[in-house]
């Protein structure tokens, strides 16, 4: 009992088996019971197809009345015995003795639980189906027959019925040989029903639990932290749907963890290179090998600014995965954001051969956060300022595009492979590692540029500019504060 109610199988088979069970037995019952009545009124239409004499009769009686049959059973019975023999009738039933001069009244009905004689069960109905004759006792079954003149059984040539009803026990040493045998084969015919059913039944729970079971086993693989597992999918039904979609977590899961290695070791590394700098700064001053004049000073400061914006830029990713990056928004002139950035970067430019072009409408009115929109601003043109030759030039553009700001950072060569473009915004990513380090990037810039824009359900892109090097593209709702 423990078993069936703790394991699924037992209970899909048990489900599956007993409903299985019990439609066959009522459909049993229902064709059991089906089959005595309609054989019950087989007999019954098979008796009233040999009273043609009777019927004959009544048709040529007719014209001196059936009146003389209402009110006198003894008339009737006489009728019956002289126009009904028992050679006429081959179902077994009893005929009663005919009448005589001997036996002074008319003999007594049949027992209740036996056979009733015939002229017990026999009846006379006019054309509107109102008794003439025969007797007032009836049983459930009924059947009967037209009495027709010649002309047909239309109309006034419908005369009236033959009535008869069905013995109170109409079984017979025949007829309950009959029944027996169908219900012999009726309950052979059940147990098969069920047999088959219950096999039906092992197949489909089988059938059910086999990918349950993988799951199963899947998902304790899961809980012990090998994401590299997966289920072979060989179905196409909701249960394969399910199998796909542990394949798809698994394999989401699997990247995951990879990330979280990767993201762990990349930000180790990133941290170590400034503070390797600024310990063997510290070092050299402390053993007297350096002094602490303004060079040293610039070097270590440098070595910390860098520390400081990895911090921040770990902050801000950290924030964005956390879902607590909820931009402070307010309706900001985007063109008047874009240009103090400008400006604040020209001299760098300038200062590296870099000439800076700008394309800005007077004001383009926007809902973000000033001071995020103007971080993602600062990345973009300090990293055109890394990355490209000298002498060169970057365009800042701003315009609308389809009820959106559009803001694009275009530069000349060198770009980026078209393999790498879509990944320049994953954390810590470098086209070339050596080169981008040397210039003091993080990696991590255009990753919190992405991070901030859809924080404002924005988009940024990265894509070959006309200038013949990169062109970095961001999309901003132009929504309300």
């Amino acid at each position: 009992m423990n078993l069936i109610r703790k394991s699924l199988f037992a209970k899909i088979f048990a489900a599956i088996g007993a409903t299985a069970v019990l439609v066959v037995m009522v459909m049993a019952l229902m064709v059991a019971f089906s089959m005595r009545e309609g054989f019950s009124q087989y007999l019954l239409k098979g008796e009233l197809a040999r009273f043609d004499d009777l019927a004959a009769a009544l048709v040529a009686e007719k014209d001196g009345g059936w009146p003389d049959f209402v009110g006198d059973p003894r008339r009737w019975s006489d009728f019956v015995h002289a126009h009904v023999t028992p050679a006429n009738l081959d179902f077994g039933l009893p005929l009663g003795p005919p009448p005589g001069p001997m036996l002074g009244r008319r003999p007594p009905p049949g027992p209740r639980g036996g056979h009733m004689r015939l002229e017990d069960r026999l009846v006379l109905l006019d054309a509107t189906g109102v008794q003439i004759a025969g007797p007032v006792e009836r049983s459930a079954r009924f059947e009967s027959r037209p009495i027709c003149a010649d002309k047909g059984c239309t109309g006034a040539g419908l005369l009236g019925y033959i009535g008869l009803y069905a013995p109170i026990n109409s079984e017979n040493a025949s007829s309950t040989f009959f029944l027996r045998g169908q219900y012999l084969s009726l309950f052979l015919s059940a147990l098969i029903a069920i047999g088959i059913s219950a096999v039906a039944a092992y197949g489909v729970a089988r059938q059910l639990l086999v990918p349950i079971r993988r799951l199963e086993t899947g998902a304790k693989t899961l809980a012990s932290g090998n994401y590299a597992s997966r289920i072979k999918q060989d179905r196409t039904d909701e249960l394969g749907q399910l199998i796909g979609h542990y394949n798809t977590l698994a394999a989401t899961l699997e990247q995951t963890a990879k990330a979280e290695r990767e993201w762990v070791s990349n930000t180790s590394h990133e941290l170590q290179t400034p503070l390797a700098v600024l310990r063997a700064q510290i070092e050299a001053l402390q053993d007297g090998i350096r002094q602490p004049d303004d060079k040293t000073l610039t070097e270590m400061h440098a070595a910390l600014m860098r520390l400081s914006r990895l911090v921040q830029d770990l902050k801000t990713l950290s924030y964005a995965r956390e879902a607590e990056l909820a931009p402070e928004r307010s309706l900001e002139n985007l063109s008047q954001i874009a240009r103090q950035s400008a400006e604040t970067a020209r001299s760098k430019l300038a200062a590296k051969g870099i000439d800076l072009e700008l394309d800005l409408p007077p004001q383009m009115r926007v809902a973000c956060d000033r001071g995020q929109i103007g971080q993602v601003i600062d990345n973009l043109l300090e990293n055109a300022c890394r990355y490209t030759d000298a002498p060169g030039r970057v365009r800042l553009s701003l315009h609308l595009d389809k009820g959106f700001a559009r803001l694009t950072v275009d530069d000349t060569p060198p770009t980026p492979p078209d393999a790498d473009l879509p990944r320049l915004f994953d954390r810590f990513y470098r086209v070339e590692g050596s080169r981008s380090r040397a210039y003091g990037g993080s990696g991590l810039g255009l990753s919190v540029c992405k991070t901030i824009i859809e924080a404002h359900g924005g988009t940024i892109s990265a894509g070959r500019s006309d200038m013949g090097g990169l062109q970095i593209a961001i999309r901003l709702p132009k929504g309300v504060a």
